[in-house]
């Protein structure tokens, strides 16, 4: 059983000071809060990076330090050296994990296609993009098909394409029987990853939301259109209390937001030409803003309870 456990996790000379969360194996957990809020510091404590720390942090039944083998991370603040290519620098980080022969064959070419990455095996690292460093630094937080996956951060600093990009390949290795811990800002869509969002805040997590209560956040989406005729207006403010429409804008809230795909059909019918279609805010960027209140949004989305232990032993992953 790979779940993560931690509890009352203080670091020194860090934001974190009384952190308390339980990860279930095999899904994905969304740390989000604003910038100094300790994010970076919780992952590489759960990496194991914070030694004397290492007891107060569990994977499976072992702290994570007896565990480091199972765990990958990924992080912005990683540089990798320069001068060597994708490929030397993947079967190095392999060589760290004692993979040599046809294993190491075998974990490489995973890592690479898992992360889209096989054309640029020959390519020295200072000849990529950022993109491009932060998909091959991704292989290599893969190379030993961890059982634990840490994400810093994944889309800073990348272009809009660049990071639904991204977003779509850590959406993938949601089926690759691991469990994943991503840290963000929140001012990057991410949402639709997550099974659970903790918000850090004053050192601790101070609100958790599960799939149900993330699918339900409040959003906005506007639709910039030519004029709309009166027929296809009509219809379209019938369909939810949640949409607000004039002759060449249609505001989507609350529930009105489901009505998405319909109301495009209706425009389509009716030739209207869809000019933009763009959100007005970012739900995990919300939350982000509403922890500036802490109690407040505890008392919206009240942090578990901790108090269950997790199973003992850890099984490493199933080739795939």
């Amino acid at each position: 059983m790979n779940a993560i456990a931690v509890t009352q996790l203080a670091v020194p000379f860090s934001p974190i000071r009384d952190v308390s969360l339980r990860i279930p194996e095999h899904s994905c957990y969304g740390i989000i809060g604003a910038s100094g809020s300790g994010k970076s510091v919780l992952l590489n404590a759960i990496a194991g990076l914070h030694g004397t720390q290492s007891p107060l942090i569990r994977m499976g039944g072992q702290s994570v330090h007896a565990a480091t083998a199972l765990i990958g991370i990924m992080s912005p603040r990683i540089q990798p050296p320069t001068y060597l290519t994708v490929q030397q620098l993947l079967h190095t980080q392999a060589a760290l994990y004692g993979l040599t022969g046809t294993t190491l064959s075998a974990h490489y070419e995973r890592a690479v296609r898992w992360c889209a990455i096989e054309q640029l095996a020959h390519k020295y690292i200072r000849q990529l993009s950022l993109f491009d460093v932060r998909r091959v630094m991704l292989a290599c937080a893969l190379i030993n098909r961890p059982a634990l996956l840490l994400i810093d951060e994944p889309t800073v600093g990348l272009y809009a394409h660049e990071q639904h990009v991204m977003i779509d390949i850590i959406e993938n290795l949601r089926d690759r029987e691991m469990t994943i811990v991503i840290a963000t800002r929140g001012d990057v869509p991410l949402e639709s990853l997550f099974d659970t969002i903790g918000v850090l805040a004053d050192g601790r997590i101070i609100s958790e939301l599960d799939a149900q209560q993330i699918r339900t956040l409040p959003r906005t989406i506007m639709i910039r259109t030519n004029d709309i005729p009166t027929a296809a207006f009509e219809n379209i403010i019938a369909l939810d209390h949640g949409i607000v429409a004039t002759r060449r804008t249609i505001v989507l809230t609350g529930s009105g937001v489901q009505s998405l795909a319909q109301i495009l059909q209706i425009l389509l019918h009716y030739n209207v030409h869809i000019f933009r279609i763009e959100p007005r805010n970012h739900p995990l960027n919300d939350l982000v803003k509403q922890s500036e209140a802490s109690q407040v949004l505890a008392q919206i989305y009240p942090p578990r309870n901790i108090t269950s232990e997790i199973g003992d032993g850890i099984t490493p992953p199933t080739e795939k």
